[in-house]
């Protein structure tokens, strides 16, 4: 990780959050001696989005001017290995971009070398103009894991020690409701995989036996989510903490300050419980400190 590139990263303005998290990302796989190269699936992983989501966040990034690709080749065995993150702060960033794919160009700016294409090697989804059939068979990844998985299994796998062996044996026939809920707006990962695992980390003396038991908390959750979507107060920065805090990724001792943890707090990004989960020390007001990071 280069200290000089997260900072950077963490300067950056006006960009979309799924944008900033990309960049920051980046950021923290580059290496101040060697420069950063993770693979695309790397990337994705970590930024929790498709390949062909990222390449969308990744051309906003060079059209902002933050970061240039450059393909590499094997000298050896002619195969192409991982692209080349220039990021604007880099002495190299401003040198003669790649031939192979023209990474590095200016928006708009067309490839240089014959038969070069300007864009990734993933497709765009949402603009590409080549027929959806051939993108869907040529270009997108197959959904796996949980994406892949219908909603009730999702509930089930989030709910915790409350969630008895009674109450999923119970609460299967009433997949209708989750189904609701859908149909309602409510969003499965922002508003009801969180309130089951919040909802259900205690034994109980009486079994749920239905999903209805949490449609008042998730509809809540629904509320108190577009109260924070609509707060100008809350930035990209607290929303990239937000979600580094309630993933289970890897998070530095050191990477929350006292005041952006008060600002989670503050806003009803994160919990107490999360912070401790997490190792975040629990923050205590001082006299005259600001909620505001």
């Amino acid at each position: 990780m280069s200290h000089q590139a997260t900072n950077w990263a963490f300067q950056q303005r006006g960009l979309e959050a799924a944008t900033w998290r990309v960049l920051i990302i980046l950021a923290d796989r580059h290496n101040p001696d060697f420069g950063c190269f993770p693979s695309q699936s790397r990337i994705a992983a970590d930024a929790e989005m498709s390949r062909s989501s990222l390449n969308v966040h990744l051309d906003k990034l060079e059209r902002a001017g933050l970061i240039r690709r450059e393909r590499r080749i094997d000298p050896t065995t002619r195969r192409q290995r991982s692209t080349r993150y220039l990021f604007a702060f880099e002495e190299a960033f401003a040198q003669k971009p790649c031939p192979d794919l023209g990474h590095g160009n200016r928006p708009g700016e067309a490839a240089k070398t014959p038969g070069a294409v300007s864009r990734s090697r993933v497709q765009n989804l949402d603009t590409n103009p080549v027929s959806i059939q051939q993108v869907i068979t040529t270009a997108r990844e197959p959904d796996t894991g949980a994406e892949a998985t219908d909603p009730q299994t999702r509930c089930l796998a989030a709910g915790g020690p409350g969630l008895c062996p009674a109450s999923r044996a119970a609460i299967t026939g009433t997949a209708d409701v989750i189904d609701s809920w859908l149909r309602e707006g409510i969003d499965l990962d922002e508003d009801i995989l969180p309130t089951i695992a919040r909802r259900t980390t205690q034994i109980r003396i009486s079994p749920i036996r239905t999903w209805a038991y949490f449609t008042d908390a998730v509809r809540a959750a629904k509320q108190a989510r577009l109260r924070r979507e609509a707060d100008p107060r809350i930035t990209a920065q607290h929303r990239f903490f937000a979600d580094w805090i309630n993933s289970d990724k890897y998070l530095p001792p050191t990477a929350v300050t006292n005041t952006m943890a008060h600002a989670l707090l503050r806003f009803d990004l994160v919990t107490v419980a999360r912070l401790a989960t997490r190792g975040v020390p629990i923050p205590h007001r001082k006299a005259g400190e600001d909620d505001a990071a």
